[in-house]
């Protein structure tokens, strides 16, 4: 599972649909705990694929500076973001080929000229590239080793 708290949801709702018509990207910070991820923070990302209204790629300046940065804390980078404009909140054929990090959260908003419609989380599920759905819920941010403070089910 994964905790989105409903501040970040907001922010991200923001940033992608600023990002609209390109495909917006970034990384998510958080921590693990078992089989469910609290993300602590959003790192935006400049968008520098060739294609960015069908294709996404992330700084990966902005990937070494954040793990350099969380090295000797609690926090780790837990996933990715990036937005499907004009189109579905599920991954694509391009995302499951670009895909081969299996700890990592792919966190894929259906985007439309009027805002965010859907968020949905996946994370690989086997080495071919295919993706599962988890469960991804929106609760107030928790302390490390916390129990989760409630938290709705979102689509």
């Amino acid at each position: 599972m994964m905790l989105l708290p409903a501040a970040l949801a907001s922010e991200l709702r923001q940033v992608l649909a600023a990002a609209y018509p390109h495909e917006g990207c970034g990384l998510l910070v958080g921590r693990r705990q078992d089989e469910r991820v609290e993300v602590t923070s959003l790192a935006p990302s400049a968008n520098l694929a060739a294609d960015p209204a069908h294709r996404f790629e992330i700084d990966p300046a902005l990937r070494l500076r954040l793990q350099k940065e969380l090295r000797d804390s609690e926090q780790d980078i837990v996933g990715l973001y990036h937005s499907h404009p004009d189109g579905p909140a599920a991954p694509s054929a391009t995302d499951q080929r670009m895909a081969w990090e299996p700890d990592l959260i792919w966190l894929i908003a259906a985007v439309r000229a009027d805002g965010v419609a859907a968020f949905r989380a996946y994370r690989l599920a086997d080495t071919d590239g295919n993706f599962k759905e988890i469960a991804l819920a929106q609760a107030a941010p928790t302390a490390p080793g916390g129990p989760a403070d409630g938290g709705v089910e979102t689509p």
